[in-house]
């Protein structure tokens, strides 16, 4: 198992790395996708390769003259990368820029600057009730693979797509078996662990991740673990669009909680859902998984569903005692929300904690404070 762990750590530990030499091995071309909905198995079908895109690495310097510090870490730290040329690597980039207010200014600014061979811009919409949303995103999803046809060079056929489907269905369903194992024994692994595992199904050729998937998976159902019932578990919350500083997972799990389970976007929210009764058109299979309301997202604009009232009942399936809100700094969407969250979850008597996490600055020790009083007060109920 920790051989696994290690091949995954060395991927994730530099990306830059790692997707700059499996673009020299495969041949293929890099295609970078915007998190959280660009249809990857579009670009896999038309014999490509899709990573989503990530925060960097780095603190952020040339990027300043190009985006507001105001803006969330991951476009100011793409930005930053992209004019810095440490993403030459990726021969093309498809943005989707309703998503939120930072992703619709950020192709405009990597057109500018950085153009690469291709670009694309989807305007997946909000789901509002109505035959016309379905109709609007169905001619999106056909023109970006109308693009990826012309790009490439290479004529998508259903089989193809119906095929790349099945590889990330199959990887879908292995992330999900980690996270049953983990629920079952959450002892067996660290959290920042299970995010670089998600993390490299991001990264890497699902063929190859999926392999990778499968023999860790044996590795944990042969694991034996000690049982540890006086840790407290919790459920984290958020973290939209990008990875969380893996010192503050750490940290959690020095103060005495363990996470069985998440609602995080590296993390269970880029697996759930699995593509159904794609066979026939498998098109328009992919935009029905883009309708699917849960994991509710803030950036969908769904409204007749609660995000807190499917937070409180993964919290309760996992037997967890609160919840700690993952906040990235300057994301409208989750901070637009988040007070209603709140209310929610203090309505229903749900202890919870709300972290904001920036790209540069994080106070560690005013964090282990916070996390001190907040495992006194869940353990106490």
């Amino acid at each position: 198992m920790e051989k696994v762990l290690a091949k995954i750590d060395e991927i994730t530990s530099d990306p830059y790395r790692y997707v700059a030499h499996l673009k020299e091995r495969t041949g293929k071309k890099i295609i970078g996708c915007f998190p959280m909905y660009v249809p990857e198995e579009l670009v896999h079908a038309a014999g490509m390769i899709p990573v989503v895109i990530w925060r960097g690495n780095e603190l952020v310097t040339w990027g300043h003259s190009h985006v507001p510090p105001y803006n969330c870490g991951i476009t100011r730290t793409f930005i930053d990368d992209a004019v810095k040329g440490k993403l030459q690597f990726m021969d093309g980039m498809v943005f989707h820029v309703r998503q939120c207010l930072q992703a619709g200014e950020f192709p405009l600014i990597i057109e500018r600057n950085v153009k690469p061979a291709y670009m694309e811009i989807l305007y997946l919409p909000p789901l509002y009730e109505g035959e016309a949303i379905k109709s609007f995103l169905l001619d999106d999803l056909i023109i970006f693979k109308e693009s990826l046809e012309k790009f490439s060079g290479k004529k998508i056929t259903d089989d193809d797509i119906i095929k790349s489907i099945g590889i990330y269905n199959e990887n879908r369903s292995l992330l999900e078996r980690i996270y049953e194992i983990r629920r079952e024994k959450p002892e067996i692994i660290k959290a920042k662990d299970v995010m670089k595992i998600v993390w490299s199904s991001m990264l890497m050729p699902k063929e190859d991740n999926n392999e990778l998937l499968k023999e860790l998976i044996s590795k944990m159902e042969k694991q034996e673990v000690k049982p540890e019932p006086d840790r407290l578990r919790i459920i984290l919350v958020g973290g939209l669009c990008q990875t969380i500083n893996f010192d503050i997972l750490d940290i959690m799990e020095e103060m005495g909680l363990i996470i069985p389970d998440d609602d995080l976007y590296v993390g269970s929210r880029y697996f759930a859902n699995k593509i159904t009764d794609f066979k026939k058109n498998p098109v328009k299979a992919i935009a029905d998984r883009y309708l699917k309301k849960t994991p509710l997202c803030p950036t969908k604009s769904v409204w007749d569903i609660h995000w807190a009232d499917e937070a409180i009942k993964k919290m309760k399936l996992n037997k967890a005692k609160g919840i700690i809100s993952v906040i990235v700094k300057f994301c409208p969407p989750h901070a637009t929300y988040y007070p209603d969250f709140k209310s929610v979850l203090a309505e229903n008597k749900i202890p919870e904690l709300a972290i904001e996490v920036e790209h540069e600055i994080i106070s560690f020790e005013s964090l282990k404070t916070r996390l001190q009083s907040f495992t006194e007060i869940v353990g106490g109920i």
